[in-house]
């Protein structure tokens, strides 16, 4: 596309939405000649990190969130800026809040796809938005609820049995030899198009025989004004395959007003602090504040699986947990991580067993943590788990707040 003179926020929303009309058409007449508009929710930073003092809030802004593509951005307003490449205009950065912003893309999606990688790996501060199987699950039931039982959806099952592969990989982060090389393992990966009038009462059927129908990686939203629909990712990847740009952006928006309020509640759940209070005595005593998350396994994950998890993950902080630490070995089936969360560089506890991953987040960490651990889990581990943030179910939470819509 070539660029032109973005000088106001409309100009910007007419344009995505005439070219989202012409891509419905080329996609129905399976003429496709241009890539389809693709939007990246990017999570980058919450007010305490203001109080830790690692940032100052007046240096986070969107070209200073993309120092090597800084130079190829324009200004739209205060909170919209333009890409270009060359002549061309690529995509579009827009700041939802002080948390959240959305990168609408026109590349392909591999150099989209690989731009949010690298931004993501490069940045101490951008996260991508996780949505794990679980999430996946109530916005099903919630969709199931709003949209008429004849409209379609499509929904993608992904588990990938990464650690299966030969047993005991010892000291990966020594050695040349990586776990790409592992042996053979079990990928699934199914894909169903299906009204939505009985989706999950099937999809709760095949589970009870296939588990890894619990790990969604991807839930087509149906459009709510026109044809076609919205097909977002667990990763925070949201392609539009309707003819409305104004509504992909609606319900992007949406969704990352809900995945905000559940991470928000998760933090002031989780976050671990003492707290000061005088005794009978009069002395000052400290008590804990704060609840772990309990990650539980519908059965045990086998030996070798629990090893090469270990070996890999965190003496790197290896993608995508990204999660770097010490290794504290308790049993052969049992270890201690204290370590960094590569998202804000803040401090993650981490009791590991074959049976339940039990998590501390002292205060400051970004609760977009749980969700990336409990996303990449499901997909990677064991994608049938029970979640609890101290004794409140993590299922439960969610449903909550997609229920009420806010």
């Amino acid at each position: 596309m070539s660029k032109q003179k973005w000088n106001s926020r409309e100009r910007v929303i007419d344009f995505l939405e005439d070219y989202s009309a012409n891509i419905k058409e080329q996609i129905d007449s399976r003429k496709t000649k241009n890539t389809l508009l693709k939007s990246y929710i990017f999570e980058t930073f919450d007010e305490s990190i203001y109080e830790l003092k690692r940032f100052n809030k007046e240096e986070i802004t969107i070209p200073n969130l993309f120092p090597e593509q800084s130079q190829c951005m324009g200004q739209v307003d205060e909170r919209m800026y333009y890409l270009s490449a060359g002549d061309e205009t690529i995509g579009f950065f827009e700041q939802v809040n002080d948390r959240f912003l959305i990168f609408y893309s026109l590349e392909s999606s591999d150099a989209s796809d690989k731009f949010t990688r690298d931004a993501v790996r490069n940045s101490p501060v951008l996260d991508s938005l996780w949505i794990s199987g679980k999430m996946f699950n109530q916005i099903l039931k919630k969709m199931s609820k709003e949209h008429h039982p004849n409209r379609y959806t499509k929904i993608k099952f992904e588990f990938n049995s990464f650690f299966e592969g030969e047993k005991y990989i010892k000291g990966i982060g020594n050695s040349k030899k990586d776990i790409s090389g592992l042996e053979e393992h079990k990928a699934s990966s199914v894909s169903l198009t299906e009204e939505l009038g009985d989706i999950s009462y099937k999809i709760e059927g095949v589970r009870k025989y296939f588990s890894s129908f619990h790990a969604i990686g991807q839930l087509r939203f149906p459009s709510n004004i026109g044809r076609g629909g919205h097909d977002f990712y667990q990763n925070g990847k949201v392609t539009n395959r309707s003819d409305s740009f104004k509504d992909h952006r609606f319900q992007v928006k949406k969704m990352i007003n809900s995945y905000q309020n559940i991470t928000e509640i998760l933090e002031s759940k989780t976050w671990i602090d003492l707290e000061k209070v005088k005794s009978p005595n009069q002395q000052f005593l400290y008590n804990y504040e704060g609840s772990p998350v309990t990650i539980v396994f519908k059965e045990p994950l086998k030996e070798h699986i629990f090893e090469n998890f270990i070996n890999y993950t965190f003496q790197k902080g290896k993608e995508p947990f990204r999660i770097f630490g010490e290794i504290i070995r308790v049993s052969n089936n049992r270890a201690h991580i204290y370590g960094i969360d590569l998202h804000l560089w803040q401090k993650v506890m981490m009791d590991l067993s074959r049976e339940q991953f039990t998590i501390f987040l002292p205060k400051g960490t970004c609760g977009n943590t749980i969700h990336r651990l409990i996303t990449n889990i499901q997909r990677y581990l064991n994608p049938e788990l029970t979640v609890y943030i101290g004794n409140d179910n993590y299922e439960e939470i969610i449903q909550r707040v997609i229920e009420s819509g806010v």
